[in-house]
């Protein structure tokens, strides 16, 4: 049992909704492997046009964290809110609530197998008891053929994100699609925690279909623009071209790294 108090949950527009907090639990985050805070509480109104506002907002509000604050006015933390039931009794409509801890995930560095990388975009997710981990990063060429090798080899990798776990996590790689720069390159990498390795397959096979959809796309318009742009110029004839397209139905292969090949990792 915990002491009775009410958290007042800053929302949408300004307007706030009281929540009676009744128990308190906590629940290990995957992310940071920190003991999270639950609380698990309920809000009530008699107010039609305040019951249409919080089912609007508790409706729409998905994982994005809101602060509150105590009755005194103090801030009370970041929380993420879990709408777990709603009832109503003799004109009271009641609220049910899960309130969770919300964490700051800011990223420093990622360190892949001693290769340390400064993402420009990073989203990591929980998939079952895992993680899964999507980044950007600006390298060489040669970065991104080393990731390669590694994803090859199939050989789990030592994963840590400074600012958000010090702790090392065990991972598998998969690299995706790859942009040339002026003098560097740009590309996206997917990393797995090990023991997924069932949801890391579907995880890693989803990334591979995705960008061999786009990169067959790409290259598919841009060798017709280009055979059309030859023909036009008299380089081709058409009968050279139907010849070539002929061969190239009979001995088809594009090497891998190329296929990977993309106008922008960013538009992706």
């Amino acid at each position: 049992m915990i002491e009775p108090r009410t958290l007042h949950l800053e929302l949408d527009g300004g307007r706030v909704l009281p929540v009676e907090i009744r128990k308190q639990t906590s629940e290990r985050s995957a992310h940071t492997g920190r003991d999270l805070v639950e609380l698990h509480g309920r809000g009530t109104t008699r107010e039609p046009d305040q019951h249409e506002w919080i089912v609007g907002v508790l409706g729409a509000i998905g994982d994005r964290p809101v602060h509150a604050h105590d009755d005194a006015g103090e801030f009370a933390g970041r929380w993420t809110i879990s709408w777990n039931s709603y009832g109503e009794t003799a004109g009271e409509h009641i609220y049910t609530l899960l309130l969770r801890e919300a964490e700051e995930l800011s990223l420093e560095v990622l360190l892949v197998d001693g290769l340390e990388l400064h993402p420009y975009e990073y989203r990591e997710e929980v998939i079952g008891d895992g993680l899964t981990i999507c980044a950007k990063v600006v390298g060489t060429e040669a970065d991104v053929l080393r990731l390669r090798a590694l994803m090859r080899s199939q050989q789990t990798l030592s994963v840590t994100r400074r600012g958000i776990q010090d702790e090392p996590r065990e991972m598998r790689l998969g690299v995706g699609e790859w942009s040339q720069m002026e003098d560097s390159v740009k590309y996206r990498l997917v990393l797995v925690d090990r023991g997924l390795e069932t949801n890391a397959r579907s995880e890693l096979a989803r990334f591979q279909e995705e960008r061999n959809r786009v990169a067959l796309g790409f290259y598919a318009n841009f060798l017709e623009r280009l055979a059309d742009l030859m023909v036009e110029k008299g380089i081709l004839s058409r009968e050279e071209l139907h010849q070539l397209r002929e061969g190239a139905r009979s001995a088809p292969g594009v090497a891998r790294h190329e296929m990977w090949h993309v106008p922008d990792v960013d538009e992706l």
